[in-house]
Parts: C-alpha cells; structure tokens; sequence
C-alpha cells in the first residue's frame, strides 16, 4: 500500500514462515570478503604457530620427545572412558577398583595383587576375610574391622594373641581402656562359631601381605596396603575385592588386567569405550628426516590456504594437519590451539576463498577471458562480477557459525567466573595484574604504578571492581547485545578488553585469534570498502586486438589484475600488440609497458617484490604484453605436372 513514505513502485511486504526465517538467519546471503579477510589473519596466526614448531619438532612430537610415542600410542589405543550407566542409578557396575596415585605406594598395591593366587578357589579362599569387609553395610563397621586387623602388625605372636581374644570373645584389655571399649570392633559380640571363621579368614589374608617384623621395608609395605583399604570408600573397596576374586586364571589375562590397572588405575570392563578415534600423521611418521618433509609440506599448505589458492582443498587440508598436531601431544593443548581449531573448521565449511583470494583473481580471469571471447569486450555481467565478488550463502553460513560460537564462549567463559567469589569481590582482576608469572611485574614502571594504584584505597577498589565488573558486562551481556544496534559498541570493548589481557597475561596469540573471531560481526561490506583504494588511484588505458587470442589473454590477466577499476579498455582490430597508456598519457608497450603497469596496480604494486625474482618480471611481461606474432606464410603447394604435347 502506497504512503508518502512509501511510493508507488515500492514492493509489498512478503511475510515470511518461521522455517524462511530460521533459514534465512543460518544462511544469509553475505559478502565473502569478510570471511576471507578472516582466513588471511587466521592463515598468518596458523602459519606462525606451526613455524615456531619447526624448532623443537623432535621435542614436541618427535619418537622421544616430551610425550614419547610409546605413551601416546598406548593412550589412543587403551584410554578408559568411563560413564554411569544410562538407566540404572546405582552407579555401583561402573565403579573400578583403584590403586594409589602416590608411585610407592602403588608399587606396594600393585605387588600385593601379583603375589594372590593365580587359582581362583584359592584366591578366594585367601581373601575371604577381604571380602567379608567389603560387604559390612555399615561403612563405620568396616574401618574399625580393618582397624583391628592392622593391630595386629607383622608379629605372628602378637597374631595369634588377638585371635585368641577374639575366639574367647573379649577384647585384650591392654588394647582398650574403660573409654575405648564402646570403639572395639563389634566381632567380639558374634557367635563363637562365627568368630572361629573369622580367625581362620584372618589367618589366611594375613599370610598374602609382608610379614618380615625386622624388616622395615616389608613392614612399609604392609602399611600402604592396609592404609589404602582404610582409605578406600565403600563403594570403591567393593569394587577393589571384586577385581581381586575376578583375575583370569590364565597368566597372559590376568597379567594384562593387573598391567591395565596399574597404568590407567581402572579395569577396562568397566569402561564404556577403550581408546581415542583420533588421527594424527605423527602417529605413524616417527623417522625425523620424514618428519621435517612432511612439517614443510604442512607449512606450504598453511600457506596456499592463507593466500587462498585451491582453497576449497587446501582448508580442509590444513584442519586435518592443525588437529593432528594437537592430537598427537594434547599435553600442551591450550586455549590458543582451541580458538585456531574453532576459526579452522568454520573456515572449512564456508567458502572463505570466494574473495581476497588467488581463486578470486584465476575466477575474475575466466570471467574476462569467456567474455572477451564472446563478444570481444567485457559484457555487463563480466563487469558486474568483476566489480565485487557476488553474495554467498556458504560464506554467510560460515560467518553465522563463527558469530553464534563466539556468543557461547563468551556466555560460558562469563557465566563460570560467577561461581568464583573473586569476581564479585574483584580480586581477581587484581590477581592478574600483580602475578609475575603472567604480568609486567618484572619492569619497575609497572611494580611502581601498582604500588600507587593500591596506596590510594578507594581508587585500589574503584580499580579492580570497575575491571571485574567490565569483563562480566561484556562476557555476559555481549551475546545478546552483539545482536543490537550496540554491536559496533560491544566490538569495540571487547577488542580493547582482549588488547589488556593480551599484554597484562602474555596470551598474545589467543587474543589475537579472539579478536579475529569478532570480525566475523562486521557488517557487509565494510571490510570490503576499507581495503578499496581511494579515487586518487592512478588510471590506464590498455588496447588490445580482439580477434588475437594472446591479446585476449592479456586483457583478460589485466581485467583480473585490475581489483580497483583503475584500466578503461579499449579494442582495436590490427593491434600487434597490447597497448598501455600510462597516467602520464604515454603509450607503452613490452616490457617497458609492464613495468609502469606493475607499478600503477594497486594488486601488483602491492606483491612488487616477487618481481625481484630471476625470470619474473620477463615471464609475466610477456604474457600481459606479449611480442607481436610475425604473419604464417602459406606453405609452397607443389606444382602440377605439365602434361606432355
């Protein structure tokens, strides 16, 4: 319906279905050239990070370097992943037995199990009295059951003294006064029938642990087993005497699952999977001299995809290198590697060489070069492509992707600083700023603007509440305001916010990439303005023969050379060879043509130094004004024979 502010010829309004919406928010029709800006920064981060490997690559991902093949190869292949279980709430079948963490004690674990009976009747004869522990219901019933048995200590006398108290049903009096009776293990109140049995169980798992009473390693030894029965919890005790009573029989079995859980402290049944699906070429490559070939096969791919040549391939290529690095030693896996890994993927899935790309420029050559063949001339279509790259969903979705990632990182990394008291009382921030492992403390100026900051106390409090309060706001609310007309102002807080902690923590280059994932909220066009040159630009004329096909050729490389519109062309049939009219008004030709033409470009001006190579400047001068072609004479058709008279 016409207004007087809206005309006649204005469309009407087409309301547009919740599905058209949804769509239409993950793939917009967007200019490719932010998200290839995108894939040169990222290309330059990626390509620096992988060079400052080149270093130390034996020791990062070498056979012995920091984290040895060996280590790795038997993480990805027997890495317990345990899970409850889905249905059931009693996570009790999921519960591993567990050794101490401490080395020499586990040592001390671990040679108690090995010492069991291999037979199982045996071993379950030994362990009854373990076992009988394991199942006390009252948690306080067994730590005093354990208790009363480490009384005992290696002595078999002193053994057999506690066990005749046991069968006679009370408790030796030197062992507990008139206060302590109420701590006694309750077995002295058992039938006698029941205490026999016990003291056979006793006798019989007091046999498998070490004995030696001179011996103060054995003695040692017996304590860390005892001690981490003590310290185990119910579940977990249970879970311990069931592996014990469950080792194989067989010697290979039962030695691989003792083997297993020494490593990895868990039993791999009790495991949902075994093993990583991870992939790196490291895994297979550990020759050093492979190695540095395959590293700079790596390198010159980082660099095809952040020139964006064969982008499409080379995006895909380079994720799969970068996530192979980080698998192969995910020990040093940071932050960093995680923002590069994000920035990658997405990098991958849309079509980040649509423009500022050298796919881009080969595009912006056929173009010219099928409508030079078609009608002679740039057509209007050519020109239009050859303006500004056409809109791309597959860039549109790619930058969505980026944009709605960057909000839940920011909305998680915000929402887990809540839980922290630091940050409501802003000592964090505080924290940062006089840390000397990550901040400036080592350069007097800054210790000396510290200590003034926090000799004045209100400012000392204005200061930290104010820097916690301002990465809360724009950790917390940037998501939803990054999508109002605020954006540009969030943009901004936020840059200057990963600018501090780039230069107060060190973390320059997850910063960096930081600051690379908010681009992604620039709106079209801008980037694609700002790197246009001005009206100042020098202007050319080139003439060419269109029915030659090496002019053709040359107007079509210059057409694709030409990214500022800077070349009026003009054809002209009889032309030997290209023509270039310089700003001065001069005509130019050959080499001498190139040369002003390489130097009027804003493109070619821009990457002059590749013409300092041997043989450059001549090749691609004679392919943008190539030698006049001498004429093809016609072969001598020999002569008819003359017929005789």
């Amino acid at each position: 319906m016409a207004t007087p502010m809206i005309p006649d010829t204005a469309p009407e309004p087409v309301a547009r279905t919740a599905w058209q919406r949804w769509v239409g928010f993950w793939f917009p029709a967007s200019d490719p050239t932010t998200l290839g800006f995108i894939r040169i920064t990222t290309g330059l981060l990626v390509l620096y990070i992988h060079l400052a490997y080149t270093v130390d690559l034996q020791q990062f991902f070498g056979s012995t370097g920091w984290y040895a093949h060996r280590y790795i190869e038997r993480e990805r292949h027997e890495y317990p992943l345990i899970a409850t279980p889905f249905w059931d709430w009693d996570p009790q079948s999921a519960i591993s037995a567990k050794v101490p963490e401490v080395p020499h004690r586990r040592k001390a674990v671990m040679d108690f199990i090995r010492g069991l009976p291999p037979q199982p009747a045996a071993r379950e004869q030994a362990l009854q009295f373990l076992n009988r522990v394991a199942q006390l219901e009252s948690p306080e019933a067994a730590i005093r059951l354990l208790r009363w048995f480490r009384r005992m200590g290696t002595s078999e006398a002193e053994r057999e003294r506690q066990l005749a108290a046991l069968i006679e049903g009370t408790p030796p009096p030197r062992e507990y006064t008139e206060q302590e009776l109420d701590r006694a293990p309750f077995i002295y109140d058992w039938p006698q029938s029941e205490r026999l049995q016990l003291a056979a169980e006793v006798r019989a798992f007091w046999e498998l642990l070490p004995k030696g009473a001179d011996d103060p390693k054995q003695i040692t030894e017996r304590g860390y087993v005892l001690n981490h029965l003590l310290e185990l919890s119910p579940e977990f005790r249970r879970a311990f005497v069931r592996f014990l009573l469950n080792l194989p029989a067989d010697d290979a079995a039962r030695t691989k699952k003792i083997d297993y859980l020494e490593y990895w402290n868990n039993e791999p049944e009790k495991a949902v999977r075994i093993g990583h699906a991870i992939f790196s070429l490291w895994f297979h490559v550990t020759d050093p001299t492979q190695m540095a070939i395959i590293h700079g096969m790596v390198l010159l791919t980082i660099v095809l995809f952040t020139i964006g040549l064969f982008t499409r391939v080379t995006s895909v290529l380079v994720w799969l290198a970068v996530v192979g690095y980080i698998h192969r030693t995910q020990q040093v896996l940071f932050g960093m590697d995680t923002m590069m890994n994000i920035l990658l993927f997405y990098l991958m899935i849309g079509n980040s060489g649509a423009a500022l790309s050298v796919d881009r420029l080969i595009a912006r050559y056929r173009a010219a070069r099928a409508s030079l063949a078609r009608s002679g001339t740039l057509d209007y279509a050519t020109r239009v492509f050859l303006a500004a790259p056409p809109p791309s969903r597959s860039a549109g979705f790619g930058l969505r992707l980026i944009q709605v990632h960057f909000c839940f990182i920011y909305m998680a990394a915000g929402l887990s600083k809540l839980k922290g008291a630091a940050w409501w009382t802003g000592t964090a921030t505080w924290d940062v700023m006089v840390n000397p492992e990550f901040s400036l403390m080592q350069y007097p100026w800054y210790e000396n603007a510290m200590r003034a900051v926090m000799s004045i106390k209100p400012i000392y409090h204005a200061f930290i509440i104010g820097g916690s309060w301002f990465t809360l706001f724009i950790e917390i609310a940037g998501p939803f305001l990054l999508w109002t007309r605020l954006r540009w102002l969030i943009m901004f807080l936020a840059t200057i916010m990963h600018a501090i902690i780039g230069v107060m923590m060190g973390l320059n280059l997850f910063e960096l990439l930081m600051i690379i994932m908010i681009l992604a909220f620039v709106p079209d066009g801008v980037i694609r303005d700002r790197l246009r040159g001005g009206p100042d630009l020098p202007k050319l004329g080139f003439a060419f023969n269109p029915a030659a096909a090496l002019s053709q050729r040359a107007a079509a490389l210059v057409a694709a050379a030409d990214v500022d519109s800077q070349v009026t062309f003009t054809s002209e049939s009889g032309l030997a060879s290209p023509v270039l009219t310089d700003p001065n008004g001069q005509k130019r030709t050959g080499s001498e043509a190139f040369t002003a033409l390489a130097r009027s470009l804003r493109l070619l001006s821009a990457v002059g130094f590749l013409l300092w190579i041997p043989g450059i400047h001549r090749l691609l001068a004679k392919r943008f004004f190539p030698e006049p072609q001498p004429p093809t004479t016609a072969a001598p058709q020999p002569r008819a024979p003359v017929a005789a008279s």
